[in-house]
């Protein structure tokens, strides 16, 4: 098949795609050291190690460059050519007195070598692999399955950003304050320093109320494994199920109890007869874990009314979703517990910082994913210089950079797209996924998109079989499938249904395709694999035997295990999804940027680590999205940490652009995206945005809701779709029509096409319904709103 990238000028992303880089031993020469090579190795790529020593040598020349893979069971270090140079060729090392005033000492430069030297150092190291003959070291993976018991082996102290909030909630109990926010980026190891500030204050009994009950075993590892938290023991509610008395009896041996339960556990009426001893102890430090759930499944229900689905339809669709509990049921749930001092993990509490439910002195991490890169660049400027120090001694040694695509879908889907628009949907780009029927059916139509020509034309583009003006077939990109990269995709996709037609499409139609083909489906969210998926530790399973088979794996998926949950093999993701939400949309993209680091041992157990991930890939086909999530971000964290104006959010846009990169396509040509594309974008977009839509998605404090006359007021506004809804004066030309969501006029094709029967009226209509009461208040919100954008001077 003809390649369908000829036409796109890639040179932007040939210079930025690293991908999985193989060990490799390289030398260069420097004015500064005449008629000496240093000779090291790196596990990161030649191009930027030898960056990093360009800061001590700006002269330096490279010599050489060599893959130090026997094979893909075979390492060896730059020790075994140093062994080689020195016994073989005779070359002496350099001393720290032979020159004077050097800006740094290696003893890794050897005198008089040669690449000839090199070359015969190599040839002779793979001799001796084939020989076996034990002249150098080599290593190999270490493969030992994971246990189910843990060892108390780890001894790593906290980092020096781990440290400073235990130091910061140290001072916050010191000052009073118990209900304290740790608010800091996925992989930043907040069960850990949760753990150490458990141990800062002596505390007996320690709690952990997760919603999600996957997270238990990162729990258990955690506590179990580390020497700093020896003396505490770990249970759960099978614990307390086996012994009433287990807590006591802990205590009575002179340990301490770190339990963990689910909300489920807690959640119901009355005390369980299992938990009955939790309650009646006083709790030193209660740990509520992924507070960022809040509401999630109420606001994602709210999402699937406007697809005019069912409430049973809307409740199949919830069945997955992660962690529906909403902050007010995770408060119910824990209110009855006597607990000393809370702390609150969360890794995007992006509405939680907008309430005024933490105050700052509650807030005992604000850790950034910049923050992190910051910190690892730091560690490896002063450390990486020293002979004895490897790179994966770094704390952050295999947090991959996220390179970020910014691309239109195919040109059909887009004439698709606004033919939808047209016809009056609003979410026109989950619209374009919308599965024939959004349950089970008999016939199969569950398996079939309602625009499947466009959808197939979009995976033959993105496979590389067929070329599109709007967008790169990636999967077929030289530079991505040399560096091993998209070997293991995830793919967000609107509707559950959703998941089960494309997971047919591309088995019925895989010999159009010449890369995606090559694919294992999981499809862990639809209907037909229900059973087959059924747990978390299934997925990850299947998906690291794949690796381990040399199989590449696309995942399906809408919400599962999307929020705290680590797939290791996970590289790339393509957005599928229609949301707003920054929230939900950074907890499903962070995903892909755990460290998968493969660990090599030699025969006397010297380790060698290899970053299976240094660069992952972001797919998002609504750059518009996009742009708008990665503005709102930046202004969430300059209005958290005081900054304010458009010189101020142009700064923290260009930080985050600096450390994760937006690509987008422009007249055939990649180019890298700029603070001022990216709010000029946005800009453009709400230009053509009505204000009821612009009014709609302002972030809007809850607590408000709690003041008695402002509460009243609302009330007697009449909600932006009733009838009798915001009045205001026409203006000359032609304006924005206000959507409604209950207007009976529904354009043909956008309603219910699998409809069951609607719920029974309110038997009480004198009642108010709770769900649909507050729905309302959220949109009696929004006529102040718009009155304001109304007032403001043009």
């Amino acid at each position: 098949m003809a390649d369908a990238n000829l036409k796109i000028n890639t040179a932007l992303l040939d210079g930025l795609i690293v991908g999985r880089v193989e060990p490799h031993i390289y030398a260069f020469s420097t004015e500064t050291v005449p008629n000496y090579l240093k000779v090291g190795d790196t596990a990161r790529g030649v191009r930027v190690r030898l960056d990093e020593w360009r800061k001590i040598f700006p002269n330096l020349i490279q010599q050489y460059e060599h893959s130090a893979q026997i094979n893909n069971e075979t390492i060896f270090r730059d020790f075994a050519v140093h062994t080689f140079l020195e016994q073989e060729k005779g070359r002496r090392r350099l001393l720290p007195d032979t020159f004077g005033h050097l800006p740094y000492y290696s003893k890794e430069f050897f005198e008089g070598a040669t690449t000839a030297d090199l070359e015969e150092a190599i040839s002779d190291i793979y001799q001796s692999a084939r020989e076996k003959n034990g002249k150098y070291q080599f290593y190999s993976p270490d493969r030992l399955p994971q246990t189910l018991t843990y060892e108390r082996t780890d001894s790593y102290p906290p980092r020096a950003n781990q440290q400073q909030v235990i130091e910061n909630f140290k001072n916050a109990i010191a000052a009073g304050r118990t209900n304290l926010l740790l608010y800091a980026v996925m992989r930043f190891g907040k069960s850990f320093t949760a753990m150490c500030c458990a141990k800062e204050m002596d505390a007996k009994i320690v709690v952990v109320v997760s919603a999600k009950a996957d997270v238990k075993q990162e729990w258990k590892k955690t506590v179990e494994s580390h020497v700093y938290f020896a003396g505490y023991k770990f249970l759960d509610s099978a614990s307390l199920n086996s012994n009433e008395t287990i807590v006591a009896d802990t205590l009575a041996a002179g340990d301490k109890v770190a339990l963990f339960l689910t909300l489920q556990d807690l959640q119901g009426e009355g005390i369980k007869a299992k938990h009955k001893e939790v309650f009646e102890h006083q709790i030193d430090l209660l740990i509520v874990d992924e507070t960022h759930f809040g509401a999630r499944g109420a606001s994602y229900g709210k999402v699937l009314q406007q697809y005019n689905l069912s409430k049973s339809q809307i409740e199949k669709e919830l069945q997955n979703i992660d962690g529906f509990e909403t902050l007010e049921q995770v408060d119910e749930a824990v209110k009855a517990l006597d607990t000393k001092i809370r702390i609150h993990l969360s890794g995007t509490p992006y509405r939680i910082l907008m309430s005024d439910e933490f105050k700052k002195e509650d807030i005992i991490a604000f850790v950034q994913f910049t923050d992190i890169i910051d910190a690892q660049k730091q560690w490896d400027d002063e450390h990486l210089k020293e002979d004895d120090c490897n790179e994966w001694d770094n704390p952050y040694y295999g947090f991959p950079q996220m390179i970020r695509f910014a691309f239109n879908p195919n040109a059909s889907s887009v004439k698709k797209m606004e033919e939808l628009r047209k016809n009056g949907i609003t979410y026109a780009f989950s619209e374009l996924f919308r599965p024939q029927s959004m349950t089970t059916k008999r016939n199969g139509s569950h398996r079939q998109f309602l625009h499947e020509p466009e959808i197939l034309d979009l995976l033959e583009v993105i496979d590389g079989t067929k070329e599109d003006e709007n967008l790169l077939g990636f999967l077929d990109y030289d530079k991505i499938k040399d560096g091993k990269m998209c070997r293991h995709i995830v793919v967000v996709l609107p509707f559950r249904a959703s998941c089960d037609a494309m997971a047919a499409l591309i088995q019925r139609e895989k010999d159009r395709f010449k890369n995606l083909c090559n694919y294992e489906v999981i499809n862990i969210a639809g209907f037909d694999e229900e059973r087959r998926y059924a747990t978390t530790d299934i997925v990850k399973g299947k998906i690291k035997t794949c690796e381990e088979n040399g199989r590449k794996t696309l995942t399906l998926t809408v919400n599962r295990m999307l929020t705290g949950t680590t797939v290791p093999q996970w590289d790339t993701m393509l957005y599928l999804k229609g949301t707003s939400s920054p929230q939900e949309y950074d907890q499903a993209i962070f995903r892909l940027q755990n460290q998968y680091v493969t660990t090599f041992k030699d025969e006397n157990g010297r380790t060698i680590k290899y970053n299976m991930k240094p660069q992952t890939l972001l797919v998002d086909f609504d750059p518009n999205r996009l742009f708008r999530l990665q503005e709102l971000k930046s202004q969430f964290y300059n209005v958290n940490t005081e900054v304010q104006g458009n010189a101020g959010l142009r700064e923290r846009i260009a930080k985050e652009l600096t450390i994760s990169p937006i690509i987008v396509l422009n007249k055939h040509k990649l180019q890298e995206a700029t603070p001022t594309n990216i709010t000029d974008a946005v800009r453009e977009y709400s230009r053509n945005r009505s204000v009821l839509d612009e009014a709609s998605e302002i972030p809007t404090d809850s607590i408000l809701l709690e003041d008695t006359e402002l509460l009243n007021v609302l009330r007697e506004i009449a909600p932006i779709d009733a009838k009798n809804g915001l009045q205001i004066k026409p203006t000359e030309g032609n304006g924005d029509d206000i959507d409604t969501p209950d207007t009976p006029d529904t354009p043909e094709g956008t309603g219910n096409r699998d409809a069951e029967p609607t719920d029974q009226p309110n038997q009480h209509p004198d009642r108010p319904n709770p769900a649909v009461e507050d729905d309302k208040l959220d949109k009696r919100l929004v006529p102040p709103i718009m009155r304001v954008f109304f007032s403001l001077p043009s």
